[in-house]
C-alpha cells in the first residue's frame, strides 16, 4: 500500500517536472499549489487507508474492543460505519458464545455424576468436577483407559461403538480408592450418522451397596440374635415336658435358663424398637438446663451395686468449668447408663470414672475405664449395630450388640459428636463432644 503511494508521489513530481517547461510562467505556481494538493491529499488518503487496514487487521486477530474513527475522511464514512458495526455484532456473538459456555460450564459442574465426553480416538475432551474427584487428576486429555482402569468399561465402550446404541454396566475402580460404580455411555453425534465420540456417565453407588450389605447383615444379626435365645428356651421347655418337670433340681435350673434367656430376648427387643424409633424421629429431644452432675450421680447411683459386685470403683470427675448444659435430661442419662454398663462388663479391676472436662477448645462428657481395651483396627466400627469385638464374651454378659448404636443416635439427635480412644489393655475412654 505504501508503495502505491510512493508510486503516486514520484508521478506527480515528474508531472510537474516535466510540465514546467512548456507552460507559462505565470501558470508555474498554479502548476506547483495543484500538484502540492495531489501530494497532501494522497498522503491523507494513504494515512486513512492505512488506518481501516490496521482496525481490520485486529478484527481478524479477534481484538473488538475499539472501534475505527477518521478525522476528514468522508469518502471513508460508509466503509467506516459498515466495520464498526461488523465489529459491534462480532462483539455481541462472542459475548453469546461465551454465555453459552458459561452455562454449559455451571450445567456440567452442577451434574453430581462424573461425566466424560470421549473422542473417537480414546481421548478425553471434556470432563466436569466430579469425574476430576472420582478419578483422582483431571481426565482432560489422557485416554479413556488410563482413566477407567477397567476391561468391563473398555468392553462397554467397544459395544457402543459397533452397536451404536447406549449400554450400562458396573464396574469397580480402586485408585484413588475403592469405589462401586453403575455407568451408561451413549454414542454422541454432532452431524447425523456420523460417530463423533462417546458421553459416559458414572453414577457412584458405594454409599448404596454399602448400606444394602448393612441391611442384610443387620437383618442375618437380628435372626440369629433372636435364634439362638428362642431355640435355648424351646430346648429347655421340651427338655422340662419329656420328664425334667420331675426332678426339682434340675427343673429350677431349666426354668432359671429359661428366665435367663428370655430376659435376654426382651433386652434385644427392646433395644431394636428403641433403635428404630430414634431413626423414624419418634423419639423427640426435649432440650432443657440440666446439671451435669446431678445427671452423673443418678448414673452412679443406679449402676453402683453392679460396679460393687465386681470390686469397682464409681468415681465422678468434675474438671470443666461449668456444670450446666442444655440437654435432654432422661435421653443423656439413657446415653450415660449405656456406657457406664459397656465400662463395667468389660473392666476387671479398676473402675469406671464418669466426668466433664475439656477438648479441643470445647467442652465433653467423658467415660474412662481401665478395662481390657479396644483393638485399635476395630475403634472405626463400634457403633455398628451388632458389632461387638468379643462377641461370645459379649453375649455371656447380657450384651445385644446395640447399646453404642443407641449411643451414636441419641448423642447425633443432640448434635453433639463422640469419640472413642482406647488402647488394647490400657483402658476405653469415650468422649461426648458437646457442640
Amino acid at each position: 500500500m505504501r508503495g502505491a503511494f510512493r508510486r503516486i508521489f514520484l508521478l506527480s513530481a515528474a508531472v510537474l517536472v516535466v510540465t514546467v517547461p512548456f507552460v507559462e510562467p505565470y501558470l508555474i505556481p498554479i502548476v506547483v499549489v495543484i500538484t502540492a494538493l495531489i501530494v497532501w491529499q494522497t498522503a491523507a488518503v494513504r494515512r486513512s487507508v492505512e488506518e481501516i487496514t490496521g482496525f481490520s487487521r485486529s478484527l481478524a486477530q479477534g481484538d473488538i474492543s475499539g472501534r475505527l474513527v477518521l478525522d476528514g475522511a468522508a469518502e471513508f464514512d460508509e466503509l467506516v460505519r459498515n466495520l464498526n458495526a461488523m465489529s459491534g455484532e462480532l462483539k455481541k456473538i462472542i459475548e453469546r458464545k461465551e454465555e453459552e459456555t458459561d452455562r454449559l460450564n455451571m450445567i456440567l459442574k452442577s451434574i453430581p455424576d462424573a461425566l466424560l465426553i470421549i473422542n473417537t480416538d480414546g481421548a478425553v475432551e471434556l470432563s466436569n468436577d466430579a469425574a476430576e474427584g472420582l478419578f483422582g487428576d483431571s481426565p482432560r486429555g489422557k485416554h479413556f483407559i488410563e482413566v477407567v482402569r477397567d476391561p468391563v468399561f473398555f468392553t462397554l465402550v467397544d459395544e457402543v461403538r459397533r452397536s451404536l446404541t447406549p449400554g450400562l454396566r458396573e464396574l469397580r475402580v480402586d485408585h484413588p480408592e475403592e469405589r462401586c460404580l453403575t455407568v451408561r455411555v451413549s454414542p454422541l453425534f454432532y452431524r447425523k450418522d456420523e460417530l463423533s465420540g462417546f458421553v459416559a456417565i458414572f453414577h457412584d453407588m458405594t454409599q448404596l451397596k454399602r448400606l444394602e450389605q448393612m441391611r442384610k447383615d443387620f437383618v442375618a444379626n437380628v435372626s440369629h440374635e433372636i435364634k439362638t435365645p428362642v431355640t435355648a428356651i424351646k430346648g429347655f421347655a421340651e427338655t422340662l415336658s419329656d420328664g425334667a418337670i420331675d426332678d426339682r433340681d434340675a427343673a429350677l435350673r431349666f426354668l432359671d435358663a429359661i428366665r435367663s434367656h428370655s430376659e435376654r430376648l426382651n433386652r434385644l427387643v427392646e433395644d431394636l424398637m428403641t433403635l428404630s424409633r430414634i431413626e423414624l424421629g419418634a423419639i423427640k429431644i426435649d432440650r432443657t438446663e440440666v446439671d451435669v452432675a446431678e445427671i452423673i450421680d443418678s448414673v452412679i447411683e443406679t449402676l453402683k451395686g453392679r460396679a460393687a459386685s465386681k470390686g469397682l470403683y464409681l468415681r465422678r470427675s468434675l474438671k470443666a468449668g461449668r456444670v450446666r448444659i442444655t440437654a435432654d435430661r432422661d435421653r443423656t442419662v439413657q446415653i450415660l447408663l449405656n456406657l457406664v454398663d459397656n465400662a463395667i462388663k468389660f473392666t476387671e479391676s479398676g473402675g469406671v470414672e464418669i466426668g466433664m472436662d475439656r477438648d479441643d477448645g470445647g467442652d465433653c462428657i467423658f467415660v474412662r475405664d481401665t478395662g481390657i481395651g479396644i483393638p485399635r483396627k476395630y475403634l472405626s466400627r463400634l457403633g455398628e449395630r451388632f458389632f461387638r469385638v468379643d462377641p461370645s464374651r459379649s453375649r455371656e454378659l447380657g450384651g445385644t450388640g446395640l447399646g453404642l448404636a443407641i449411643v451414636k443416635h441419641l448423642v447425633r439427635a443432640h448434635g453433639w459428636g463422640m469419640r472413642i480412644e482406647s488402647e488394647e489393655g490400657k483402658g476405653t475412654v469415650v468422649k461426648i463432644l458437646l457442640a
